[in-house]
């Protein structure tokens, strides 16, 4: 491999040079927060906790410095919605990546002759799915470490390095900081490689330990994880799965080629040598084009490997995949210029038990409360890469987890209520992921799955056809646009469908069109709140037509604003959540807010962001007309920009109004009420002017000192009734 120039991975590698230096020394003994493991489950939590701001969080890794090359490195559709909503991390993303828009697949010639041809073309995903970034990023994980670091920085907040877990205990009910954590400190990592060259990293002990404590300890620690280890050493956990006798390799690596799709994903299939899937990078220090080639290395020579593949993966050299690459992908030819990292492994899908520790009691008799021990990321499933869903389902596991912790550590949320959300919703993802995994990696390297046994002699033709199906029928899967949540108390199903057919409880806000009143600036408006301090819910106040709804709207402020019963007089955070913020609860005041208009400046309760969109055209409104609307007016929005709407004449603003209310299938003339989850999921909808389904919504697992919500009788009494109109 003398003519081929290789990256030893290091703090100058393409750009990963850019993340702030860790701290190595703990200067206290009690936390909020603990996270174990600095990739990026644990530094999206991080970040995210960072971001909310009022905690103390502590981020240990045992390595001394962050990834620099390899690992994970494709952002599917809804991870980068995630990120839009965490500016400016998505944009520095999206700018820095390789987009992939289009996916082509390659198979053997038809007519028998050796090579591959290809057979199909097609979209990334779906134009139908509403997907903003209707592709998928190729980033290397140590630029979205990076990306990380320096977001948490900007908040506060460092990596504390090398650091390694060591052992919790669990302390009684009743405990401020009931888990007990030791760590170990590290010597630096050393690289150095197996047989068959890939990169290894040792990491030594020192003999340097340091006893904690904690509200919270989570587990990002990847697939061998040692918090996991001691939960199903001591608490019960299993982590359940196979392994799968398929050995890939993946190759980071500079090609000149004559391959025509090699800057679009590509999925190869030949007739004897395996399959290779290639996905366009980013570009290296050099400004030349990466590629991350994964490719079947157990069928080198044109026949499969007898033995065991994991016996077989520390033979591997980087030299046998690109011999490998050139056979699969004949006649077209592959010179390999540099190669930055390359990895071998076997495939498995295993899946932990639980995902959040329950009550128990400890070996030593002590009893104690449930969920302060969490898991994120690889340390709850691992899997195949190729499908692109581990490093996206690990930052979901993240957000999911931070808002709750957020909101239970300010004193909002009745923590074992909504903490037990965490496990059953995230957990049923990640069984949807290995079932996926299992039929997905399967086909892609020319195996039957074992859900479809009824395959098993089938022509290499159905095969294919199979796989494209599998690829195209779970696009909502992959891209995590789809992924959806069952009913429970954050999820109110039966309600929202008796307002609207086209949102769905549970299920990502659809994306829609807005325009901002007091700027005139086009928004999409599921941006609008973005995932930052404080950390609330957002209520969409589709207020319609106003010649219509002026009197519910009206009733609807009053309520708000003066009755102690309403869910933003009854829930708010116990004080000084929050305080050490630039702005109020906010690091940043949103744009909405930052006008230095008198009296539109302020949320009434900044946990529940009230959004007021109006059908109407801006250039025919006023802010006069939503006087007396207060607490609804600071968050003010015009439906007339989403395509779809009602073309009302021929001057400006006339040209789409009411799309947005159309696209979510709100009457204009009756209006509704869309509740979203911190993390942009619909937690119910409902009918303007319908108070009890709002109160009983943020009863199922918040918490309040004052009184319990409104009744039927109560909220009836409370329409007030006015002949005036907006």
């Amino acid at each position: 491999m003398s003519s081929i120039e290789e990256h030893k991975g290091d703090r100058e590698t393409h750009g990963t040079w850019d993340y702030p230096d860790p701290l190595h020394e703990i200067d206290r003994d009690e936390w909020d927060v603990v996270i174990v493991g600095a990739g990026p489950a644990g530094l999206m939590l991080a970040s995210s906790l960072a971001r909310f701001g009022g905690h103390s969080i502590l981020v240990i890794d045992e390595r001394s410095e962050p990834t620099v090359a390899g690992r994970a490195d494709g952002i599917q559709p809804r991870t980068i919605e995630v990120l839009r909503n965490m500016e400016p991390l998505g944009s520095e993303f999206v700018a820095r990546s390789a987009a992939s828009f289009e996916r082509t697949f390659w198979n053997a010639k038809a007519d028998g002759s050796r090579g591959i041809q290809r057979s199909k073309r097609v979209q990334s995903f779906p134009y139908s799915m509403e997907i903003q970034d209707g592709c998928t990023l190729g980033l290397q994980q140590g630029i979205i470490e990076g990306g990380f670091l320096r977001d948490m920085e900007r908040h506060g907040q460092r990596v504390h390095r090398p650091w390694a877990f060591r052992d919790f205990v669990m302390e009684g009910k009743g405990s401020e900081h009931p888990v007990v954590v030791t760590l170990e400190k590290m010597q630096p990592v050393k690289e150095t490689t197996n047989e068959g060259g890939a990169p290894i990293s040792v990491v030594k002990p020192t003999g340097v330990t340091k006893t904690i404590r904690t509200k919270y300890l989570v587990g990002c620690d990847g697939g061998r994880s040692g918090v996991r280890r001691k939960l199903e050493e001591e608490h019960g956990f299993e982590m359940k799965g196979d392994w799968v006798d398929t050995l890939w390799a993946a190759l980071d690596c500079v090609v000149e080629t004559d391959f025509p799709d090699v800057r679009k994903i590509a999925t190869i299939h030949s007739k004897s040598h395996g399959a290779l899937y290639i996905f366009p990078r980013e570009t290296n220090d050099k400004g030349e084009p990466i590629i991350r080639c994964y490719t079947q290395v157990n069928r080198l020579g044109g026949q499969k490997h007898a033995g065991d593949v994991r016996d077989m993966r520390e033979k591997v050299s980087a030299e046998m995949v690109m011999k490998a690459i050139n056979e699969i992908a004949h006649p077209y030819h592959f010179d390999f210029k540099t190669v930055e990292w390359f990895t071998c492994y076997p495939i498995g899908q295993r899946l932990v038990s639980r995902y959040s520790l329950p009550a128990g009691t400890s070996s030593s008799g002590v009893a104690f409360d449930a969920h302060r021990v969490f898991l994120a990321g690889d340390a709850c499933h691992t899997h195949s890469p190729k499908a692109g869903q581990g490093m996206n389902t690990a930052i979901i596991d993240a957000q999911a987890l931070a808002w709750r912790i957020n909101l239970c550590s300010k004193g909002l949320a009745d923590r074992e209520t909504l903490l037990s959300t965490y496990h059953s919703e995230r957990h049923h993802t990640g069984q949807q992921l290995i079932d996926f995994d299992a039929e997905y990696s399967a086909l892609f390297s020319g195996e039957i799955p074992r859900s479809h046994p009824e395959l098993k002699g089938a022509s290499e033709e159905k095969l294919q056809e199979v796989f494209f199906a599998a690829q195209r029928k779970n696009a909502g899967f992959t891209t995590g646009v789809g992924v959806t949540y069952d009913e429970n108390v954050l999820n109110h199903v039966a309600k929202t469908g008796a307002v609207t057919a086209k949102l769905e409880a549970g299920r990502r806000l659809t994306p829609a069109w807005a325009t901002r009143f007091v700027s005139s600036t086009p928004v999409r408006i599921a941006q609008e709140v973005q995932f930052t301090a404080p950390g609330g819910f957002r209520l969409y106040v589709c207020g319609g037509d106003p010649r219509h709804t002026g009197q519910r709207l009206q009733s609807f402020a009053r309520y708000l604003a003066a009755d102690s019963r309403s869910f933003i007089n009854r829930f708010r955070p116990q004080r000084g959540a929050g305080a050490s913020l630039r702005h109020g609860c906010y690091h940043q005041r949103p744009p909405a807010l930052n006008t230095g208009l008198k009296g539109l400046d302020v949320d009434a309760n900044p946990y529940f962001h009230l959004l007021l969109v109006l059908k109407a055209n801006r250039f025919a409104f006023e802010l006069k007309d939503v006087a007396g609307l207060s607490p609804l007016t600071s968050w003010l929005y015009v439906d007339d920009v989403e395509a779809g709407g009602d073309r009302l004449g021929e001057e400006d603003g006339d040209e789409s109004v009411g799309g947005l209310h159309k696209k979510w299938g709100i009457d204009s003339t009756e209006g509704a009420v869309v509740v979203c989850r911190p993390d942009g999921y619909v937690g119910v909808v409902a009918q303007l002017g319908d108070y009890e389904t709002l109160e009983k919504y943020f009863d199922g697992f918040l918490a309040s000192t004052m009184s319990r919500p409104v009744s039927d009788s109560d909220a009836a009494s409370l329409l007030v009734s006015t002949s005036s109109r907006l």
